[in-house]
C-alpha cells in the first residue's frame, strides 16, 4: 500500500475522525484509523463500537491497500510537518514508513483483518436536514441532557420525526429544552429515536453548515451523510418519558427581558457562587428584575437588569448555570419568561418554536 497526500487534506481528514476511538485496555485495534487506498481516494475510518465516522479525502495511490495505524500518532506526526506532499507506505507486516517533508517516521499498525465492520447502509426511515438547521437545533437542546450514567435514557437527545415536524427534546430532570422546525418527510416515515449525547457532539462537530445532511434511521442505529464525512450511531433503545407532562400548562406572568443583559448580569453574579449547592436569587418587581447571590465565607453580589413587567414582586431561586446556558444557545435579542409564582417551573421562550422548562431550587 502505497500513496501521497497533501498534508493539510490529510490533517483535516485525520482531525475529523480521531476523537472516535475507544478507551486504553480495550481492543488495541480502535485506538487505529482504518486506510483505504484505491483510485484516487483515501478512506478513514475510526470507531469505538458504538459511534463509527468515516471521511473521504483526494490521493494519489501508487499501490492500492488497506491497513490501520494508531491513529492519535499518525495525526500527531503529520500535523507538525511541512507544508507539501506527505508519502506514506506500508508494507506486508503492516509497518508504514512516513515521509513528511525533512521528517520520516516508523509506525507500526495492525492488519485490516481486525478492524470491526461498518453497519451497512440500510434505510428504514429516510430523512433530508440543511446542515445549519440540524447544527443549531442541536446547539438549542443538547446542553441539557443528563450526565449521570444511571439514567441511560436521558443521555441523549428525543428527535421524533412527526407530523412534518422534527421535535428535539433533552432533559436531565432539572430542566427540560426543546425545539422544532418543520421538515418534510412522509407519514410512513413517523418515528422517535434517543440520540445518545456522544453522538451529538460529534455529529454538531462535523456540521459545517452549508449543504444538506441525510439521516438513515434503522431498529437500532441511526447514520448521518455529510459533504464527504458519514457518521454511524447506536441508538438509546428505551421509550423517552413522557416529555409534555414536565411543560406547564399556562403560566400567569409574563416577563420580558433583554437576553445578553441577563446573561451578563447573572455571569457577573455567579462570582460568587462556587458549586451547583450554592445558587442565585432572581426578584422580579415593576421594571425591575434583581439578581443577588451570597455564599458564606465568599461574599455576595447583586446586579439589577430593566425588564417589561407590572406584576407582583416574584423571587425565585436557580442553578445560574442551568439559567445561562439556554440565554447562550439563544440568538434573540429579547426573551420572555414565563412563570405562576416562586415555587413552580419557569418557562424561558423565544420568537422561535423553542421552549425551556426549568425548575427553581427552594428558598431557605
Amino acid at each position: 500500500m502505497k500513496f501521497k497526500i497533501i498534508r493539510s487534506n490529510f490533517v483535516e481528514g485525520l482531525k475529523s475522525v480521531q476523537n472516535i476511538v475507544a478507551s486504553k485496555g480495550s481492543l488495541p485495534v480502535l485506538q487505529n484509523v482504518l486506510l483505504e487506498a484505491k483510485g484516487k481516494e483515501l478512506k478513514m475510518t475510526t470507531t469505538d463500537l458504538d459511534i463509527s465516522i468515516k471521511t473521504i479525502c483526494e490521493c494519489e495511490v501508487t499501490e492500492q491497500g488497506v491497513s490501520t495505524l494508531p491513529v492519535k500518532l499518525l495525526f500527531n506526526s503529520v500535523s507538525r510537518a511541512e507544508e507539501g506532499d506527505i508519502e506514506i507506505e506500508i508494507d506486508a507486516k503492516e509497518y508504514a514508513s512516513i515521509r513528511a517533508g525533512s521528517a520520516k517516521y516508523k509506525l507500526a499498525g495492525l492488519p485490516e483483518s481486525e478492524f470491526p465492520r461498518l453497519p451497512q447502509d440500510e434505510d428504514t426511515y429516510s430523512y433530508t436536514i440543511a446542515q445549519q438547521t440540524l447544527r443549531e437545533m442541536l446547539r438549542k437542546v443538547a446542553y441539557a441532557a443528563s450526565q449521570d450514567d444511571t439514567r441511560r435514557t436521558l443521555k441523549g437527545v428525543l428527535m421524533s420525526f412527526k407530523e412534518q415536524k422534527l421535535t428535539m427534546v433533552a432533559t436531565d430532570g432539572r430542566r427540560l429544552a426543546l425545539v422544532e422546525n418543520e421538515i418534510e418527510f412522509p407519514k410512513s416515515a413517523e418515528k422517535d429515536i434517543v440520540l445518545p449525547s456522544k453522538a451529538v457532539n460529534e455529529l454538531m462537530r462535523s456540521l459545517s453548515g452549508e449543504g444538506e445532511v441525510s439521516v438513515m434511521i434503522q431498529q437500532s442505529q441511526i447514520c448521518f451523510k455529510l459533504d464527504n464525512i458519514i457518521i454511524y450511531s447506536k441508538l438509546i433503545n428505551d421509550t423517552y418519558p413522557n416529555y409534555q407532562q414536565v411543560i406547564p400548562n399556562e403560566t400567569h406572568e409574563v416577563i420580558s427581558v433583554d437576553r445578553q443583559l441577563l446573561l451578563s448580569a447573572i455571569e457577573r453574579a455567579s462570582v460568587m457562587t462556587m458549586d451547583e449547592a450554592h445558587s442565585i436569587k432572581l426578584i422580579f418587581s415593576n421594571g425591575k428584575l434583581t439578581v443577588t447571590s451570597a455564599a458564606s465565607d465568599i461574599g455576595e453580589a447583586k446586579d439589577e437588569v430593566p425588564i417589561k413587567y407590572a406584576g407582583e414582586t416574584i423571587e425565585i431561586m436557580f442553578n445560574p448555570s442551568y439559567v445561562m446556558d439556554p440565554l447562550k444557545a439563544i440568538d434573540d435579542d429579547e426573551i420572555t419568561i414565563n412563570l405562576n409564582n416562586g415555587h413552580s417551573p419557569a418557562v424561558i421562550k423565544c420568537s422561535i418554536p423553542f421552549l425551556y422548562v426549568l425548575m427553581p431550587l427552594r428558598i431557605s
